[in-house]
């Protein structure tokens, strides 16, 4: 929900301030205020009515409501929503989203609804009482009778100019910049600064200040002593400039600048509200963030990927995950039939807001109820973004983890399984035929009569979505779902499934006279709600199903086999089994009301099949509408009668051996003997000894590592223009398309049509657009942000605000300069890292000189290095890594704040988060939040004082210094302090510090070697509290 959207709800100004600010159509006009007769009711009022409003309405609407909706508001510029109660004329004409009563009907009337608090909540300050509310229902039920005079003002409409709002600094195209020194470019826009405000840059700041600066800056962990030892050993001119690229090329920077991001994305693993469920998989947005920064993958394609990842790399977990950005923000977890298309509208502006604030430094959340305030942003455009995000909701998908491992698992079984087939192969053609004869002739005579249904065992299987196995049995068991149209994209047939599945099931029989074919689906506690579908009330929609049948000695096309109904267990109302083999699309047999049963469908062949002596091959195709079936076997049968429910089950084995022995008397044709060992098995050791370990070792191919990801799904509806961004006042469907203001074309700011392209592809195109979009704009807000975290503040100082509002950049040809040095790189931000860390200015020391700070106390000018405390999450970091905690695996789920990996990788729920990270400012991540904020409280410093973790690692820091007594304690003291704060201490400090261990060794009256160690654990306790400790200077 956007800001002004709440504001107008529940913004707390007088009683009077608003009574119905968004429920009123104004007329628009131009130009100064005129008063204009406007028409009140044509009848008379009834005296008895008058009376009425005199004595009970009239009173209420001077003192609740005058105040916001009067012509003496609109004089001192205090009108809301261009609606006059203080006239009959103006409660007649209603403002700006249409009229506010109607006559004899309060149901129906937006002032009463108001009153009520159904919706939007007048007066903001409280509800009126349930008296004076009823009195105004009675009222309007009488007609409204209003004997006020008096017109209604015309209210002026603020005009957008798009072409001349084009001239905004921001939205300008990039300017080329000539920097006064090319061999210092940063610095010499730098000194030009300095000298037209007469200030003089403080020294460079000395080496072991400076690597520890670049270390926490690049990486948000302090260096180790070995590092700092070999970089002031290194004399060599370029000796900072490798430490940068070595800091660069750590995964530690991913890890750390991800953090940033991750506040501009409103990240968390929770939905927020009351419920704040919890979002499994939504860690991959995370993880592929990490990735994408180590990787240093371009930044106009790390937006785009972003907006529409899923569509850009369709079927892969990197897509999927970096779209995870859209739906990262909050989202209620209780939606009724009444709320469901706000909260939907809801949604839509929080990912506009985040858009625009993270990728474009522009506030667009307000623009859902009106025109831009400031901005030349008129409310069509922000539908129009909208619009490009209609068909995008929330949702989980399963990938495969690791594709690249799956496919070497796969390789690798397919080798041994070519193996195993060699064998058997070879078996097969040497000795299956004797045993097989050996079998007819002792017996195939005492083999039982065939079972009325025999359980097909599938030869082959596979799904679209879902990755399925073989049980004992014929069970046909559903393993997991891929995301969809994986497979078929791996068959080069992909299409766009969505929900759908697709089942593709290949039996064999030798038998003849095939009369019906049998689906069992089975309910199982693994499925949801115990299944037999797999949608989340157990329910399934079959929507078609096919037989084809095609010799096995003949590679002739397969043919259809005709099906019908003979019998289904289950089914809804209206919905039956038929509507499954009517190849109409939009029909399906639909088991929904009674699900959660085992269900049963037999489908009989009108025309018995008559098969092949060398057999055939069965294709089973179901296609499901939504889901699959969790667990299914299938059996034929040769009987007639196929409607009969009950009969005998067992396998197909005897009845396909009956059947070779019938069709080859003679002995088994080459054709048919491999086929054959599939069945023998069951009745013959020798060949089960070679057929099984095929069976065997097919049932154990390598499954991928399915990972549920938190991402955009199909789904929502169309979006509609929103008089004052109500869902009860469209105005008109809106299109996709983009901020006209940030468009350079002669065409019309919307998605191109030849080639057409998804609305979300094209914003995301449009949004690094240099030449036509808002690329240049997009360039300079990542730039202020890099800017802003290695300085303190962006040159522009509002970082998520580039508009009217906010504020001009402190240094304009710099910002210019380094956009295009951005672009012209490939968007490569370490490449920028390494300009701005090698920079003079970056290097200056944080002391600060008195004349300076006359002339320029915020240090907009940047005449030293301004000192500034680490991040919440930083501080738990170098508190795990200075007392050799840290672990340092990498990626997977979130844990939790015990386990002692990198901040970054902390379960983040929006209604928990962890006191250690908000007492030091960590945000809400409600919104998009370009900037933290920085407090200096009591509480901070008693946290560091009596936090568990932070004594933890002071123990753990004393025992690294000082394993043993034998250890000299004075260089343990220096030891800690260099671990601590990356450099030696003074001679002062020392002896100052070796004072305090022995005064507290000696507290209790006496010194020993336990109460030694245990004032060394004080002193550690004492180097993690300082200033120096969990600031960056």
């Amino acid at each position: 929900m956007s800001v002004c959207f709440v504001l107008v709800q529940r913004l707390v100004i007088p009683v009077a301030a608003v009574l119905w600010a968004v429920l009123v159509f104004a007329v628009p006009a131009t130009g100064a205020q005129q008063t204009a007769a406007q028409p009140g009711p044509q009848d008379p009022p009834d005296p008895a009515g008058v009376a009425f409003f005199e004595q009970h309405i009239r009173p209420v609407l001077v003192r609740d409501c005058y105040s916001c909706h009067s012509q003496e508001a609109a004089a001192r510029g205090a009108l809301k929503a261009s609606l006059f109660l203080d006239s009959a004329a103006g409660i007649e004409a209603g403002g700006e989203s249409g009229p506010v009563i109607v006559r004899g009907r309060s149901a129906d009337s937006p002032l009463l609804k108001a009153l009520r608090y159904d919706g939007l909540e007048m007066p903001p300050t409280g509800k009126l009482s349930d008296e004076v509310v009823a009195a105004f229902a009675k009222w309007i039920d009488l007609g409204a009778p209003d004997p006020r005079s008096g017109g209604v003002p015309q209210v002026p409409r603020r005009e957008i100019d798009v072409a001349a709002g084009r001239q905004w600094w921001a939205f300008r195209p990039l300017q080329p910049t000539v920097p006064p020194d090319l061999q210092k470019p940063i610095d010499s826009f730098i000194r030009a600064g300095w000298q037209q405000h007469g200030l003089t840059p403080v020294k460079p700041a000395e080496k072991q200040t400076l690597i520890r600066r670049a270390w926490l800056d690049l990486t948000g962990l302090p260096p180790a002593p070995e590092k700092v030892a070999a970089f002031l050993a290194d004399s060599s001119p370029d000796a900072f400039a490798k430490v940068v690229d070595e800091l660069l090329a750590s995964p530690a920077y991913g890890e750390r600048w991800a953090r940033h991001w991750l506040d501009t994305a409103r990240f968390a693993e929770s939905g927020g509200y009351e419920f704040d469920s919890f979002r499994p998989g939504a860690w991959h947005y995370r993880d592929w963030v990490i990735r994408s920064l180590n990787e240093d993958l371009p930044w106009d394609q790390f937006l785009r990927m972003q907006l529409a990842g899923d569509l850009l790399e369709p079927d892969t977990l990197s897509g999927a995950a970096a779209s995870g950005f859209l739906v990262a923000g909050p989202y209620p977890g209780q939606i009724t039939a009444k709320t469901v298309e706000r909260i939907r509208y809801d949604q839509l502006d929080d990912m506009l807001m985040t858009i625009g604030g993270s990728m474009l430094g522009l506030t667009l959340g307000c623009v859902r109820c009106h025109d831009h305030k400031f901005d030349p942003i008129p409310q069509q455009d922000y539908y129009a973004l909208a619009a490009s995000l209609a068909r995008t909701a929330h949702g989980t998908q399963n990938y495969d983890y690791d594709p690249t491992a799956t496919e070497q698992r796969l390789q690798q079984h397919k080798l041994r399984h070519d193996e195993l087939s060699a064998v058997l192969t070879k078996f097969a053609g040497e000795q299956l035929p004797g045993r097989f004869e050996a079998w007819r002739k002792e017996q195939l005579p005492r083999l039982p009569d065939n079972s009325r249904w025999q359980i097909l065992e599938p030869i082959s299987f596979e799904a679209e979505r879902s990755w399925l196995k073989v049980q004992a049995g014929g069970l046909i068991v559903h393993d997991g779902a891929m995301v969809p149209g994986a497979t078929i994209a791996r068959r080069g047939q992909r299409r766009n499934v969505a929900n759908e599945e697709r089942y593709e099931l290949k039996f064999q029989t030798h038998q003849k006279n095939v009369q019906a074919i049998r689906l069992d689906m089975f309910t199982d506690s693994s499925l949801p709600q115990k299944g037999p579908g797999l949608n989340g009330d157990g329910s399934f929609q079959l929507g078609e199903v096919q037989l084809t049948s095609r010799p096995l000695s003949s590679s002739e096309a397969p043919t259809a086999v005709p099906l019908k109904v003979a019998f289904a267990a289950f089914a809804d109302d209206g919905q039956g089994a038929d509507q499954a083999l009517d190849g109409k699309p939009n029909t399906a047999w639909i088991v929904r009301a009674t699900a959660r049963k085992d269900n049963a469908l037999i489908l009989e062949l009108p025309q018995p099949l008559a098969g092949s002596d060398g057999g055939v091959e069965l294709t089973l195709t179901l296609q499901f509408r939504d889901g699959g079936i969790g667990r299914l076997r299938a059996s034929l049968s040769t009987e007639p009668n196929p409607a009969t429910w009950a009969g005998s089950m067992g396998d197909q084995h005897g009845g396909e051996l009956r059947a070779l022995a019938a069709a080859y008397p003679q002995g088994l044709a080459a054709e048919v003997q491999l086929p054959a060992a599939r069945w023998l098995a069951s009745f013959d050791s020798g060949t089960a000894e070679v057929f099984r370990p095929v069976q065997e070792h097919l049932a154990k191919t390598p499954r991928p590592d399915f990972r549920e990801v938190y991402t955009t799904v199909a789904g929502g509806q169309d979006v509609f223009l929103l008089r004052r961004g109500e869902v009860d006042n469209k105005q008109g469907q809106a299109q996709p398309g983009f901020l006209q203001v940030l468009w350079r074309d002669s065409q019309p700011a919307a998605p191109r049509t030849e080639p057409a392209e998804p609305p979300r592809v094209a914003l995301a195109r449009w949004i690094t657009d240099l030449e036509h979009g808002a690329g240049p704009l997009a360039a300079r807000v990542i730039v202020n942000r890099v800017w802003q975290h290695h300085f303190g503040e962006g040159l522009v100082g509002t970082p998520n605000d580039f508009g009217v509002q906010g504020e001009a950049p402190s240094h304009p040809e710099l910002l210019e300069y380094l956009a295009g040095e951005f672009v012209r790189s490939g968007w490569k931000l370490k490449s920028l890292h390494r300009a701005i860390l090698l920079s003079d200015v970056w290097q200056l020391s944080h002391e600060a000189s008195a004349e300076n700070l006359a002339q320029d106390p915020g240090n907009r000018w940047l005449w030293h290095f301004r000192p500034r405390r680490l991040e919440a999450e930083a501080i738990r970091d170098a508190l795990l890594s200075v007392g050799g905690s840290l672990d340092l695996t990498m990626y997977g789920p979130s844990v939790l704040d015990a386990t002692p990996r990198r901040s970054v990788y902390l379960r983040v729920k929006r209604s928990e988060l962890l006191p250690i990270m908000t007492v030091f400012d960590a945000p809400e991540p409600t919104q998009s939040i370009g900037e933290r904020s920085v407090t200096t409280v009591p509480t901070q410093a008693l946290t560091l004082l009596n936090s568990p973790i932070v004594r933890q690692q002071a123990e753990k820091l004393a025992r690294l210094v000082r394993a043993d007594n034998s250890r000299p304690l004075e260089d343990a003291v220096r030891d800690a302090w260099q671990r601590a704060l990356s450099r030696q201490p003074s001679a002062t400090e020392v002896s100052r510090m070796l004072s305090f261990i022995h005064q507290q060794a000696s507290a209790g009256g006496t010194s020993s070697a336990a109460t030694e160690q245990l004032a060394l654990e004080e002193f550690c306790h004492v180097l993690l509290c300082l200033n120096e400790f969990v600031y960056i200077d």
